[in-house]
């Protein structure tokens, strides 16, 4: 062979060597607290949320996809791949004055990504562990972190509650990296935005960016002023009858702006078609309670913190400009745990062994059966247990009675007209985006909208709760709004069920009660912050 021709081989193998090596860019987006009726794709004609729509029409939008009933034992899950109960992180959110965190010894998402050459970026929520410094995110694979460690704060204040029998204990709970964020000033929906878009916009392309974006929206703020939003804003949406979800409305907006402008971002530094977009919700929607912020889970039966579907059936969509997925939506069960090593397989990194989470990339892809037919949520804190079996869902111990209702059915009402949802998806950032790309959205979204609605009775007058001496059975895909009890029906899938459910509950590390607040933790011992104290 000449040296010209050569030459030329080597160079074409070159070519196919590097686009084979290179790996796409992830950004995932999670919202805090969003209730199933709280997207306009799930048929909500009352909160418009366009930029989220129009990634799940032009990407998948999952019809099945479950989390943790709550925040700290959802994102656990999410960054080790595994079950919160296999690592300590179960039951009640993690609070600032306890000495808890994803235990140190399991690798997370971040560092396998880190391993494989990518720029590793956490903004917003942490809530998997801040007493010690080897809990925090720059500790755990991320190469920066700006963001609340707590589990919520206030929009503008970005202060944190605890009470403790002192009485109210308040601490600044927003950090960048290591050091409290004092500079900060703004409504923290569109801080978190214009961090997100800088690391996008100064990103160095020759490796690939994980970026994830755990926002606050749209989670209640300190219980002084738990709803938050600018007035300007909340005076838009006054449609919404009900005076709080119009402020809840004003937070949606606010996120979904936000989605549209990380979209406009990738789109800009010309990254968005090697990128792969993740937006979900972190569990179901607290439509009553403590730390209630309107948000509805309706039709389905429960809120946060019950294993019921309104608790654990939350938001969930992929996007990437290879998708072969025609249908735009996946009906298959796919867990919170499954993220790692589905992104891993999207990002041709080996799968390690010893995950509860299951690859599903191939099967979205190709709009195939899902390989996940079994799901637990097991919380030994509050002291109930649940397993999803096929189309069966057994739930057995002591749930919140007043979580495991069907609610936000009242809160759906209409003051004349709606803006018109075509009109607010043809203008949305993301929607021109694509249409600059030639990936036009037509009028196929309407069937995706059909088919991510859910429609079923809830005029049951006998409901099932579950307790020492009741379990709760339900075929979940007929009756996905949990209003018919099957127990006596099935007592031999009943008892199948309660074997499997009390082995995999053997697995778990014991969830033990935080007996009371440590001193130790408290924000006026470091300038009136949440700091590490151990």
């Amino acid at each position: 062979m000449d040296s010209r021709k050569f030459l030329k081989c080597f160079i074409v193998i070159s070519v196919i060597f590097t686009c084979e090596a290179k790996r796409p860019n992830i950004v995932f987006i999670i919202a805090d607290d969003l209730g199933w009726n709280d997207v306009s794709f799930h048929g909500s004609n009352q909160i418009l949320t366009p930029n989220i729509d129009s990634l799940a029409y032009s990407g998948v939008a999952l019809g099945r996809y479950y989390s943790h009933a709550i925040c700290t034992p959802s994102r656990a899950a999410l960054l080790t791949g595994k079950y919160s109960h296999i690592t300590g992180m179960q039951g009640y959110p993690l609070t600032m004055s306890e000495d808890r965190g994803i235990p140190t010894c399991v690798t997370v998402l971040p560092e396998y990504l880190k391993k494989a050459g990518y720029s590793t970026n956490l903004v917003g929520k942490w809530h998997v562990g801040s007493s010690r410094e080897d809990y925090l995110p720059t500790s755990r694979g991320f190469d920066s972190h700006f963001g609340h460690r707590s589990g919520y704060m206030d929009y503008y204040e970005y202060t944190y509650e605890e009470t403790w029998s002192v009485g109210k204990v308040s601490g600044m709970t927003l950090f960048r990296n290591l050091t409290a964020a004092w500079d900060v000033s703004g409504y923290i929906t569109d801080v978190y935005t214009e961090e997100a878009t800088t690391i996008i916009k100064n990103h160095d392309t020759s490796s690939p960016l994980f970026l994830l974006v755990a926002h606050v929206a749209p989670h209640s703020g300190n219980e002084g002023s738990m709803l938050q939003a600018p007035p300007e804003l909340v005076r838009e949406m006054r449609y919404v009858e009900s005076p709080e979800r119009r402020m809840f409305a004003a937070m949606m907006k606010k996120l979904d702006d936000s989605v549209g402008d990380i979209v406009q971002a990738l789109h800009n530094k010309n990254m968005l078609e090697d990128t792969i977009i993740v937006f979900v919700s972190d569990n179901g929607g607290m439509t009553s309670g403590l730390y209630k912020n309107y948000a509805s889970n309706y039709p389905l039966r429960g809120i946060k913190m019950s294993p019921f579907e309104g608790g654990i059936r939350v938001t969930g969509l992929l996007w990437a400009a290879n998708l072969n997925n025609d249908n735009h939506y996946w009906d298959g069960y796919m867990h919170v745990a499954d993220w790692l090593p589905t992104l891993l397989s999207a990002a041709d990194i080996p799968i390690p062994k010893g995950l509860d989470g299951i690859d599903h990339w191939r099967n979205i892809n190709s709009d195939s059966a899902s390989e996940r037919t079994t799901m637990y949520e097991i919380d030994d804190y509050t002291g109930y247990a649940s397993m999803i079996y096929g189309n069966f869902k057994l739930i057995t111990g002591n749930v919140i009675r007043d979580f495991a209702t069907h609610q936000g059915g009242n809160l759906t009402g209409i003051i004349g007209n709606a803006p018109p949802y075509e009109d607010a998806l043809l203008h949305s950032t993301v929607y021109n985006v694509l249409e600059s790309l030639g990936r036009t959205i037509g009028r196929e979204h309407i069937s995706v909208r059909k088919k991510a609605t859910i429609e079923c009775d809830q005029t049951s007058t006998s409901i099932c709760f579950p307790d020492d001496d009741t379990v709760c059975l339900y075929n979940i895909k007929e009756d996905p709004c949990e209003t018919t009890e099957l127990s006596a029906k099935h007592p031999d899938l009943v008892l199948e069920m309660t074997i499997l459910l009390k082995a995999e509950a053997a697995r778990r590390i014991p969830r033990t009660k935080p007996t009371y607040r440590n001193p130790l933790s408290a924000p006026s011992r470091f300038n009136y912050t949440w700091d590490v104290w151990i």
